[in-house]
């Protein structure tokens, strides 16, 4: 965070050119609170309703049973899921923000966990309906239990992300305004759960990838996703990969915030 700190005057004048040359403003927001941490007295009062439940869920005895990114089961305890697994509050905020921003009606998010970032995107007033995939029978009840004290729009579904897939996305007949994908971190798994969403994405609706420096298979996928024909825009904001979807760009124009979160340093496979 002291690096973050020392550069961000230089990332705000990075984003302020970035929206001079034509990066749409509902991203600027959710960009600025990266550096500034600036929210609204509204905007702070669903963060700390989001953050009242994760500390709930941290105090919970006993262990739940979780999928790691290879697919294998393991158990976890309440404080890893809400301190370690879970969103981060300002990733979380950041999703918040860009649910507000985008105005996101229809939302579906890859990858449940405890529902913390489900409670932050389905907090927005814009939100009428909010769905996102867990695997774990556990976690799934459990992000259940907290959406439903952020939201009567969202559901669960308990199921491994293609089957999910395949109940849920005929029922978007309005189309995805916003998609979070945040599971199975894996070069090819992560085009594949895109290739099945771009049908059903929306003429400006948002796409974010998580953990996109996780491993070096996720930073080819989103060396990949970041010049993929359809975006109109893509953004790497440090964890985040943003793709602002057009379905008719055949470049889209890129910017790079990465040498200001930093996070360019060499991971594993």
């Amino acid at each position: 965070m002291a690096y973050r700190r020392a550069v961000a005057p230089f990332g705000m004048s990075k984003l302020q050119r970035m929206l001079g040359d034509g990066l749409p403003r509902p991203l600027q927001h959710p960009l600025e609170f990266l550096f500034d941490k600036r929210l609204s007295h509204a905007e702070q009062q669903a963060v700390w309703r989001v953050e009242s439940i994760r500390q709930t869920v941290a105090r919970r005895a006993g262990s739940f049973e979780a999928f790691n990114r290879d697919g294998k089961a393991l158990r976890v305890s309440a404080p890893q899921i809400a301190r370690t697994i879970s969103v981060t509050p300002e990733g979380g905020t950041f999703l918040y923000l860009c649910s507000e921003s985008f105005r996101a009606r229809t939302i579906l998010e890859l990858g449940g966990c405890a529902g913390i970032s489900g409670c932050y995107l389905a907090s927005s007033k814009y939100c009428e309906r909010f769905i996102t995939v867990e695997a774990s029978p556990d976690l799934a009840s459990l992000a259940g239990a907290n959406l439903s004290l952020v939201s009567s729009r969202a559901e669960v579904v308990n199921a491994f992300f293609d089957d999910a897939l395949d109940k849920i996305l005929p029922t978007f007949g309005d189309g995805l305004d916003l998609a979070y994908i945040d599971g199975h971190h894996k070069y090819e798994t992560t085009l594949h759960y895109f290739r099945r969403l771009k049908p059903h994405l929306n003429i400006g609706g948002l796409i974010v990838f998580d953990d996109i420096h996780l491993s070096e298979g996720m930073r080819q996928a989103w060396q990949v996703l970041k010049g993929h024909e359809g975006f109109a825009y893509t953004v790497g904001a440090g964890r985040f990969g943003i793709g602002l979807w057009d379905g008719s760009s055949t470049e889209p124009v890129h910017y790079n915030l990465c040498p200001y979160f930093g996070c360019l340093r060499k991971v594993s496979a």
